[in-house]
Protein backbone atom coordinates (compact mmCIF):
# COMPACT_ATOMS: atom_id res chain seq x y z
CA UNK A 1 0.00 0.00 0.00
CA UNK A 2 1.56 3.44 -1.06
CA UNK A 3 1.22 6.83 1.25
CA UNK A 4 -0.91 9.32 -0.22
CA UNK A 5 3.06 11.21 -1.36
CA UNK A 6 4.29 8.09 -2.52
CA UNK A 7 0.90 7.48 -4.74
CA UNK A 8 0.96 10.84 -5.95
CA UNK A 9 4.87 10.72 -7.28
CA UNK A 10 3.67 7.52 -8.93
CA UNK A 11 0.54 9.23 -10.51
CA UNK A 12 3.77 11.31 -12.13
CA UNK A 13 5.87 8.32 -13.08
CA UNK A 14 2.61 6.54 -14.89
CA UNK A 15 2.11 9.68 -17.14
CA UNK A 16 5.26 10.10 -17.99
CA UNK A 17 8.14 7.80 -18.18
CA UNK A 18 11.01 7.30 -17.93
CA UNK A 19 11.10 10.27 -15.89
CA UNK A 20 13.78 12.22 -13.61
CA UNK A 21 13.63 13.55 -10.33
CA UNK A 22 13.65 16.85 -11.36
CA UNK A 23 10.76 15.97 -13.88
CA UNK A 24 8.76 14.41 -10.89
CA UNK A 25 9.17 17.56 -8.39
CA UNK A 26 8.03 19.40 -11.57
CA UNK A 27 4.81 17.55 -12.40
CA UNK A 28 3.39 17.09 -8.72
CA UNK A 29 4.49 20.64 -7.63
CA UNK A 30 1.24 22.15 -8.53
CA UNK A 31 -0.16 20.15 -5.26
CA UNK A 32 2.63 20.08 -3.26
CA UNK A 33 5.78 21.99 -3.10
CA UNK A 34 8.33 19.77 -2.41
CA UNK A 35 11.96 19.89 -2.46
CA UNK A 36 14.17 17.69 -4.52
CA UNK A 37 15.93 16.20 -1.94
CA UNK A 38 12.23 15.05 -0.37
CA UNK A 39 11.51 13.70 -4.03
CA UNK A 40 14.58 11.85 -4.79
CA UNK A 41 14.46 9.82 -0.98
CA UNK A 42 10.64 9.11 -1.76
CA UNK A 43 11.60 7.73 -5.05
CA UNK A 44 14.92 6.31 -3.89
CA UNK A 45 12.32 4.23 -1.51
CA UNK A 46 9.18 3.36 -4.19
CA UNK A 47 12.49 1.84 -5.82
CA UNK A 48 13.59 -0.02 -2.86
CA UNK A 49 10.16 -1.42 -2.29
CA UNK A 50 9.92 -2.68 -6.10
CA UNK A 51 7.57 -0.02 -7.46
CA UNK A 52 10.37 1.95 -9.50
CA UNK A 53 12.69 0.75 -11.78
CA UNK A 54 15.98 3.17 -12.52
CA UNK A 55 18.53 3.76 -14.91
CA UNK A 56 21.37 5.77 -14.73
CA UNK A 57 22.44 7.81 -17.70
CA UNK A 58 24.91 10.34 -18.02
CA UNK A 59 24.81 10.83 -13.97
CA UNK A 60 20.75 11.09 -13.81
CA UNK A 61 18.17 8.47 -13.28
CA UNK A 62 15.54 7.62 -15.42
CA UNK A 63 12.81 6.29 -13.42
CA UNK A 64 9.89 3.80 -14.57
CA UNK A 65 6.74 1.94 -12.98
CA UNK A 66 7.81 -1.46 -11.91
CA UNK A 67 4.06 -1.49 -10.88
CA UNK A 68 0.98 -0.60 -12.99
CA UNK A 69 -1.22 1.76 -12.03
CA UNK A 70 -4.22 -1.20 -12.00
CA UNK A 71 -2.32 -3.52 -9.46
CA UNK A 72 -1.74 -0.85 -6.97
CA UNK A 73 -5.53 0.37 -7.22
CA UNK A 74 -7.22 -3.14 -7.39
CA UNK A 75 -4.38 -3.67 -4.15
CA UNK A 76 -5.67 -0.35 -2.54
CA UNK A 77 -9.74 -1.36 -3.02
CA UNK A 78 -8.72 -5.45 -1.74
CA UNK A 79 -7.09 -3.63 1.37
CA UNK A 80 -10.33 -1.67 2.07
CA UNK A 81 -12.72 -4.45 1.65
CA UNK A 82 -10.85 -6.32 4.08
CA UNK A 83 -10.36 -3.28 6.80
CA UNK A 84 -13.70 -1.83 6.72
CA UNK A 85 -15.88 -4.42 5.08
CA UNK A 86 -14.54 -7.72 7.10
CA UNK A 87 -13.47 -9.13 4.07
CA UNK A 88 -16.89 -9.19 2.14
CA UNK A 89 -17.54 -8.00 -1.49
CA UNK A 90 -20.75 -8.34 -0.66
CA UNK A 91 -20.83 -5.58 1.84
CA UNK A 92 -18.68 -3.79 0.08
CA UNK A 93 -20.64 -3.61 -3.26
CA UNK A 94 -24.01 -2.75 -1.44
CA UNK A 95 -21.87 0.12 0.60
CA UNK A 96 -21.12 1.62 -3.33
CA UNK A 97 -24.53 1.86 -4.32
CA UNK A 98 -24.86 -2.12 -6.34
CA UNK A 99 -27.87 -2.99 -4.25
CA UNK A 100 -29.08 -4.82 -7.40
CA UNK A 101 -28.53 -8.76 -6.80
CA UNK A 102 -24.93 -9.25 -8.33
CA UNK A 103 -24.02 -12.92 -9.06
CA UNK A 104 -21.95 -14.63 -6.49
CA UNK A 105 -20.08 -16.21 -8.64
CA UNK A 106 -18.92 -13.45 -9.94
CA UNK A 107 -18.11 -11.74 -6.30
CA UNK A 108 -16.34 -15.15 -5.89
CA UNK A 109 -14.15 -14.36 -8.37
CA UNK A 110 -13.70 -11.10 -8.04
CA UNK A 111 -9.40 -11.82 -8.20
CA UNK A 112 -9.69 -12.90 -11.13
CA UNK A 113 -9.02 -9.49 -13.29
CA UNK A 114 -11.98 -10.03 -16.20
CA UNK A 115 -14.59 -10.30 -13.86
CA UNK A 116 -13.09 -7.26 -11.86
CA UNK A 117 -13.06 -5.33 -15.08
CA UNK A 118 -16.69 -6.79 -15.67
CA UNK A 119 -18.02 -4.87 -12.44
CA UNK A 120 -15.51 -2.14 -12.41
CA UNK A 121 -15.07 -1.07 -16.10
CA UNK A 122 -12.01 -0.44 -18.31
CA UNK A 123 -9.47 0.33 -16.28
CA UNK A 124 -7.48 3.14 -17.80
CA UNK A 125 -5.60 6.43 -16.64
CA UNK A 126 -8.16 8.36 -16.55
CA UNK A 127 -7.11 12.14 -14.46
CA UNK A 128 -10.62 11.10 -12.42
CA UNK A 129 -9.32 8.28 -11.22
CA UNK A 130 -6.45 9.96 -9.85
Amino acid sequence: MLTPLELDIMKAVWQRYPITVKDVQIAIHPRRKLAYTTVMTIMHRLFLKGFLHRALQSRTHYYEPSVGFADVRDAAVNGMIDHFFQGSRDKFMSFMGHDEVVDHVELEDIDDREAVREIAGPASLDETLL
